[in-house]
């Protein structure tokens, strides 16, 4: 069997959160990336081999800046199939190797989180690209992970703590595990996956990786421990929550749309404790220690306490 080799890389988004960490992670593991940005971005890529400004709505740019690319990452926020069809035809009328679509997500191959509304457009996405793997024009791989390991995540309220208001909010009983994972390792996830000796095994799949496997009841643990603060507890059910987002939207109304994300990391049947299926062990990426969990809740906490001053 062939080595699968790739060498140079264009990157999309290459200046956002996620994607300036994509960027450090494949200049880390050897490859050459070329940023692909708006015409108008005024954003400087850190490190990046060169970088291209084009009409991204435009194939015909595309195609040109895809040019002599092995492999075209896209780390473009919401992504929707009409926007992400010109690029990825462009990556193909370029003859681009491989893409990797922005999916960066939770469980996308159980079959309760692929009916939940707010993952529509990557499933559709997801299809096109798994249709045009089939019919020989390209291969892809995708990249997912869980919310991200951030304290905007777990120390806002919205899953466990708030720091702010003192309260943490437990989701059924708040002991309900889920995958999450830094920046940092999903950039290692991306990087390593196109690796020669990942390559094959990750063609045409989604290669899930996490940091860490979380409970809202442990993270308002550890808050308390490294805050020395008391949180009162509120307690949610996720059905509840669920069917009313889901009446919600029924009705039009789209306010409650992130609600839609409860269910998807923390319901019983969704999946989002996915370390079962999990990349981790055959990409050589290790899981955080608890040592190395507090010590990122105490960073969080100092850098909160710092904003307020």
């Amino acid at each position: 069997m062939s080595i699968t080799s790739f060498h140079n890389i264009a990157l999309l988004g290459a200046t956002g959160n996620l994607g300036s960490k994509i960027l450090i992670a494949l200049n880390n593991a050897g490859f050459t990336v070329t940023a692909v940005q708006r015409k108008d971005s005024t954003n400087v890529p850190n490190r990046a081999a060169k970088s291209l400004k084009v009409d991204l709505s435009s194939e015909p740019d595309l195609t040109s800046a895809f040019k002599g690319q092995d492999v075209v990452v896209s780390a473009m926020p919401y992504p929707r199939l009409a926007t992400d069809k010109i690029w990825i035809n462009a990556a193909i009328c370029a003859g681009v190797k491989r893409i990797v679509p922005s999916e960066f997500s939770t469980n996308l191959e159980n079959e309760l989180s692929r009916a939940l509304p707010i993952v529509a457009n990557k499933i559709e996405i997801r299809k096109y690209v798994e249709d045009i793997a089939k019919e020989g024009m390209i291969e892809w791989t995708s990249i997912n992970n869980g919310p991200f390991f951030l304290s905007v995540t777990w120390l806002s309220g919205w899953m466990g703590p708030s720091v702010k208001s003192k309260v943490t909010v437990l989701h059924d009983d708040g002991e309900k595990l889920v995958c999450t994972t830094t920046l940092e390792r999903i950039g290692e996830g991306v990087a390593k996956s196109l690796l020669p000796e990942y390559a094959e095994k990750t063609r045409n799949k989604a290669v899930y990786v996490y940091s860490a496997a979380m409970s809202e009841r442990k993270m308002t643990r550890l808050a308390e421990k490294f805050s020395g603060l008391n949180f009162e507890e509120k307690k949610s059910d996720i059905e509840t929550v669920t069917k009313d987002a889901f009446e919600t939207l029924e009705k039009g109304d789209k306010s409650k749309m992130m609600n839609f994300y409860i269910p998807f990391c923390l319901g019983k049947k969704y999946g989002g404790d996915f370390r079962y299926m999990a990349a981790n062990e055959m990409l050589g990426l290790k899981e955080l220690t608890d040592t190395e969990q507090e010590e990122m809740v105490k960073v969080w906490l100092k850098e909160m306490e710092t904003s307020k001053s």
